[in-house]
């Protein structure tokens, strides 16, 4: 996924409040979201042999992880530090 993609789908994912909002940015600033991918070959990974449907789930694991799992804090990349 590009940058643009992830960030869309984190901005469909929270409620749109303005710290929500904030936390999507300050995600985006930061470099964990380049490393979605490898996250998705760990899970792909621990799934093999499963059904192909798991595929959007992992994806949506994966995404979801990326907010829920952000508990700051702001860092001077921040945009909205």
């Amino acid at each position: 996924m590009t940058k643009d993609e992830i960030q869309a789908w984190l901005l469909n994912y929270v409620v749109p409040a303005e710290e929500q909002l904030r936390v999507v940015d300050c995600i985006m600033s930061q470099d964990g979201w380049k490393y979605l991918e490898l996250h998705r070959e760990q899970l792909r990974a621990q799934a093999s042999g499963e059904e192909t449907h798991l595929e959007e789930q992992i994806d949506g694991y994966v995404l979801s992880g990326l907010y829920e799992c952000h508990d700051g804090p702001h860092l001077a990349t921040c945009p909205r530090a």
